[in-house]
């Protein structure tokens, strides 16, 4: 895999705020880590960002993983041929040494804070730091709500899909397959951030064949779920990314070795078929008289979950505007030649 792959480590969801820190980034698994501890807008992305195009320009593969709340920021990378990995250790992913020294290491920024003109700005930063952690409060109570309609539509949609047929359509999928053995491995396309619902293309950069799985009121999910957990019993080493809304839910797939990425689309009248080795319509799995039946119910809880979202979509979207006023307070605290010579002295020792 050749081309750049960039990912999320992180999601907010109606479950609340998940990393796969530990996942991605294992200490057992590695040669080194290095964690940057450091306040907002000290330059934790920036030297990450840095040492990762210093690798890619001399010769080395580096995975990018973005934050969710803001992807325009890093959270991590992972130079890959070298088992080396940056991340930033501060909160809501906070991290700190499990081998301290021997495997992982903390990167100090805070020596480069001028703490007399933050003591002066106490009370700007108390207020902003408060007031982004109750508007980030809130869009959770709204996703956990919406991820609780969303969860009740699935329930309506499973009593009215054929289940054996389903079954059979994801045998077919699997044994038109040849992954190699290995691991399922998540690597999260998607997330719910401050720029709204966002994703990486990665997935579809990296295959050679495009399936699209045609959604008929979240009734993919079934299929993906399924797929995900026929690939995981068959040994098979493949990418999964999940739902933001209810992580429990596949959302794509991605097998390297056979070059194939499964990914939820619209319904098949509304998805543009250009680009896709085949569509997969779920409609032909759900029975059409059962579904009469549950629609009043099923259309209520979409319409709420919708609201919903949008409500939480909101309120993360004034968090983000309340970060970055944080970060302008910070940036004129810092000593950022004292960052960028800490970056050169990094990028010596790992490169």
């Amino acid at each position: 895999m050749s081309e750049k792959q960039i990912y999320f480590a992180a999601a907010n969801t109606g479950s609340g705020f998940v990393s796969y820190f530990s996942e991605i980034f294992d200490p057992d698994e590695m040669k080194k880590l290095y964690i940057i501890k450091g306040g907002p807008g000290t330059g934790k992305s920036t030297l990450a960002g840095k040492l990762a195009d210093a690798a890619e320009e001399r010769g080395h593969t580096v995975t990018r993983y973005l934050c969710s709340s803001d992807p325009s920021s890093l959270d991590g990378i992972m130079i890959e041929d070298l088992r080396v990995g940056v991340i930033d250790g501060t909160a809501p992913h906070a991290a700190d040494p499990k081998y301290p020294g021997s495997v992982d290491t903390t990167v100090d920024l805070y020596r480069f804070f001028d703490d007399g003109y933050l003591e002066k700005n106490r009370e700007t930063v108390t207020a902003l730091v408060k007031n982004a952690a109750k508007k980030h409060a809130s869009s959770r109570v709204y996703r956990g709500y919406a991820a609780t309609a969303a969860a009740e539509a699935l329930s309506l949609v499973s009593s009215c899909t054929d289940a054996a047929k389903l079954r059979g359509a994801v045998g077919r999928a699997v044994s038109a397959l040849r992954p190699r053995r290995g691991k399922a491995l998540h690597r999260q396309i998607s997330a719910f951030s401050s720029g709204g619902a966002v994703s990486t293309d990665t997935y579809r950069r990296l295959c050679t064949k495009r399936i699209g799985v045609c959604d008929e009121h979240g009734s993919a999910y079934f299929f993906m779920n399924m797929l995900k957990q026929r690939l995981e019993s068959n040994g098979a080493g493949f990418f999964y990314s999940t739902d933001t809304l209810i992580p429990e839910n596949c959302e794509a797939i991605y097998v390297p070795e056979d070059g194939t990425c499964f990914e939820i689309t619209g319904r098949l009248s509304d998805t543009d078929g250009n680009g896709y080795e085949r569509l997969i319509n779920m409609k032909r799995f759900v029975d059409a008289e059962k579904l009469r039946g549950v629609r009043q119910r099923l259309r209520m809880c979409e319409k709420v979950r919708s609201g919903l979202d949008a409500e939480a979509e909101k309120l993360i979207r004034e968090a983000g505007k309340i970060h970055s006023e944080l970060e302008a307070v910070y940036k004129n605290a810092v000593d950022f030649d004292g960052v960028s010579e800490l970056t050169k002295k990094l990028t010596d020792i790992i490169l």
